[in-house]
C-alpha cells in the first residue's frame, strides 16, 4: 500500500481537474476540462459491458457459459457501482496516460480520499484488473485487491461470479 501511495505524490502534481458530466458505463467517464470534453478510459480495469456491441460479442464468444443478457445485466451492475462512487457536477483530479485505438484518454481518477476510482472499482467487486498493459508491480499490487474482493463476495462477486471470472479470465 505505501508503494501505490508513494505514486499517487506524483498523480497530485500532474494531475488535471475537470467536472465529471457523464457516466457512460463502470470504465468509460466524460469530463469537461478547460472548456474541452475528455473521454477517460479507466486505466488498469475492465467491466462488464452494459449494452450489446462488439466487445460484448467477444466477451461472449470467450466465455461460452455465460449470456449476453447476464453479461448486460452484470455490466448495468458496474454502471450503477461508478454512479456511487462518482457524482455528476463534481470536480476530480485525473492524470491522462495516453489514448487508447478508440482515441479516449487513459485515465485514473483521484476519489475524495487516497484512493483512486481505479482501485475501489476493482476492491468494490465491480471491475477486473485489465492486465495488458500493467506493469509487474502493479499487476501485483491488481490481484491482492481483485483477491480481496473476490473472497469478500463483493459486488459482482456476489451476484454475477461467473461473469466477472470469465472476464478476469478473459483479460489475463
Amino acid at each position: 500500500m505505501l508503494k501505490f501511495f508513494i505514486l499517487l505524490i506524483p498523480f497530485l502534481l500532474l494531475a488535471d481537474t475537470g467536472m465529471l458530466t457523464k457516466i457512460v458505463d463502470g470504465d468509460t467517464l466524460y469530463f469537461k476540462a478547460n472548456g474541452k470534453k475528455v473521454k477517460c478510459r479507466i486505466e488498469y480495469i475492465d467491466t462488464p459491458e452494459s449494452k450489446n456491441n462488439s466487445k460484448l460479442k467477444r466477451d461472449i464468444k470467450y466465455c461460452r457459459n455465460v449470456s449476453a443478457k447476464d453479461m448486460i445485466s452484470a455490466g448495468k451492475s458496474a454502471t450503477r457501482a461508478a454512479k456511487r462512487l462518482l457524482k455528476l457536477g463534481n470536480t476530480y483530479s485525473y492524470q491522462t496516460h495516453g489514448k487508447d485505438r478508440y482515441g479516449r484518454s487513459i485515465c485514473v481518477v483521484q476519489l475524495d480520499n487516497a484512493m483512486t476510482f481505479n482501485e475501489a472499482m476493482i476492491l468494490n467487486g465491480h471491475a477486473v484488473p485489465f492486465r495488458r498493459y500493467m506493469s509487474s508491480d502493479e499487476k501485483g499490487y491488481f490481484e491482492k485487491v481483485l483477491e480481496k474482493a473476490r473472497t469478500q463476495n463483493r459486488g459482482l462477486w456476489k451476484n454475477y461470479s461467473r461473469e466477472i471470472e470469465c472476464l478476469n479470465s478473459a483479460r489475463n
